[in-house]
């Protein structure tokens, strides 16, 4: 397993101009290693629909590559949308599936410990990569094989669906989520004039 702030630092260190949408617990931490323009809180928008919401700018961005963290909770919680995601299968999309096996933002409860996201992933059409024929699934487990895939993540033809394990030994900031429109009106201006 990974620390995840260790994930979310590396991934910082290497990003230039992604939009990177997060959500839940990553939308405390990762303001904590990056304050940059195209960086999307979606909180407040709908559990476990950050994929969704990512995928509409990578389809309307085709030039930029857009990652996003998805919780494997929010997954469990919209996997209807898996569906979505491989028929449409924008190339420039990298997602983090950030899994801790847990409902981590409202509580910590467990689920069961013998859901498979790569079958999930394979089963909804990721391994042949929806229409594009360049879908692909993948698991990193250790920082260093993070480190070591993020330059090809970051410029490879997608999409990409990478599950990684995550812990969290850090302190959570406190929730602080407000003006949700006017975060949406910064992110399409700063979308347009680059």
């Amino acid at each position: 397993m990974i620390e995840r702030m260790d994930m979310l630092k590396a991934i910082a260190t290497k990003r230039t101009d992604e939009v990177v949408v997060m959500t839940m617990t990553t939308t405390l931490q990762w303001p904590l290693v990056s304050e940059h323009e195209l960086d999307f809180d979606f909180l407040a928008f709908g559990m476990g629909h950050a994929a969704d919401f990512a995928m509409g700018i990578a389809l309307s961005q085709p030039n930029r590559k857009t990652i996003v963290f998805k919780g494997d909770g929010g997954l469990l919680m919209s996997l209807g949308s898996m569906i979505t995601l491989s028929r449409y299968a924008p190339e420039n999309m990298l997602i983090f599936l950030l899994e801790n096996r847990c409902y981590e933002m409202v509580g910590g409860q467990e689920f069961s410990q013998s859901v498979d996201f790569e079958k999930i992933a394979s089963g909804s059409g990721f391994q042949n990569g929806g229409r594009t024929g360049k879908g692909k699934i993948e698991k990193i487990d250790t920082l260093s094989e993070l480190e070591e895939s993020l330059p090809r993540l970051l410029t490879e033809a997608g999409p990409h669906f990478v599950i990684v394990p995550v812990k969290n030994s850090e302190k959570l900031p406190p929730v602080n989520h407000s003006d949700h429109a006017q975060r949406i009106v910064n992110l399409r201006t700063n979308l347009l004039k680059k």
